[in-house]
């Protein structure tokens, strides 16, 4: 999905960054990266700290938020999702806490 913000024609400038209020958006600052994706829709992965993000498309309000290592998680809308700076996991360096 491009960013809309800015155009090729306008700015000589091809942005392919995802528009700054999406999930996908949300996803990549907190860390996560595009892993596969399906019929059934997208899985975003950090495979350091253990956390996976499942979402049924781009377009998408909320995501599945879970910890690979204890299967706990959480639906998050995107809105939300801005609010988070930090996702703790079994495998973060915070396990103990």
């Amino acid at each position: 999905m491009a960013n809309d913000n800015e155009t090729t024609a306008e700015t000589g400038v091809l942005d392919l960054r995802p528009p700054k209020g999406s999930i996908v958006y949300q996803l990549l600052r907190l860390g996560l990266t595009f892993d596969h994706g399906g019929a059934d829709g997208e899985v975003w992965c950090d495979y350091t700290r253990g956390v996976t993000a499942v979402l049924k498309d781009r377009q998408a309000g909320e995501a599945t938020i879970s910890d690979m290592d204890t299967k706990c998680s959480a639906t998050v809308t995107a809105t939300k999702l801005a609010a988070i700076t930090k996702i703790k996991t079994w495998r973060s360096d915070e396990a103990g806490e």
